[in-house]
């Protein structure tokens, strides 16, 4: 699991993503998350409320490199 740093620069890199992503792009699946499709929209919902669901989502999107460097 990762620290609370490393969170907040993940979920920095995610609203940065979120933010320059095209509006009919958001709701198109990014992941795929307890066997349940997530769409960028509701990946953002998540993160954004600091919820330990978004937090694992976070972490997954790191391990695809979804969020660049």
């Amino acid at each position: 699991m990762l620290g609370k740093k490393d969170l907040e620069v993940l979920r920095s890199k995610f609203f940065k993503s979120y933010a320059s992503m095209p509006l009919n792009l958001r709701d198109e699946i990014v992941a795929i998350f307890e066997e349940k499709p997530v769409s960028w929209t509701a990946a953002f919902i998540e993160i954004n409320g600091k919820t330990e669901k978004g937090n694992k989502i976070l972490e997954l999107m790191d391990n695809l490199r979804l969020l660049g460097d």
